[in-house]
């Protein structure tokens, strides 16, 4: 009930938008978009980061066994590459962030930017690859039975050295 009466207009706080200093919630949810990423946040900073480190595991882990045994060549193994630097630099950037106390706002910025890099790459940049390097290897493939195919069958004569 304290916090109600802190943003009405019957009290003195109310022009400066904080509450009492006992309370939970002191300031505007846009007004933490400019406090230091740190424990003054209270339940959310641990988490962040905690967050943030599994992610930049994970995105090691995954390049790691998504490019075993020959399977990440070619536009794969780009796309398997591209996620890579795009999950170090998103989930990096965040644990720097952490670190050092940056603004809200940042890693705010990054995680979205860094996410939709990511979902973009994999819904619009490289299925068209994928799908021309699919189309190339057939044609390949069949132009491979064509030529051996039918010449296959056909037996050269026997020429003797002499002649």
């Amino acid at each position: 009930m304290g916090a109600m009466m802190a943003y009405s207009d019957d009290a003195p706080e109310a022009c400066s938008g904080h509450v009492a200093r006992g309370d939970e919630m002191g300031q505007w949810p846009w007004e933490y978009l400019f406090v230091a990423l740190n424990d003054g946040l209270g339940t959310f900073y641990t988490p962040f980061w905690i967050t943030n480190l599994a992610l930049f595991i994970f995105t090691i882990v995954a390049y790691s066994f998504g490019t075993r045994r020959g399977r990440g060549h070619g536009t794969l193994g780009d796309e398997w590459e591209f996620l890579l630097w795009a999950g170090l630099a998103t989930f990096g950037l965040n644990l720097v962030y952490a670190a050092f106390q940056w603004y809200g706002l940042f890693p705010i910025v990054t995680t979205v930017v860094g996410l939709l890099v990511m979902r973009d790459a994999v819904t619009k940049r490289f299925p068209p690859l994928l799908i021309a390097e699919d189309a190339r290897a057939e044609q390949l493939r069949v132009r491979r039975q064509v030529s051996a195919g039918i010449e296959a069958t056909i037996k050269r004569p026997k020429r003797r050295a002499g002649r």
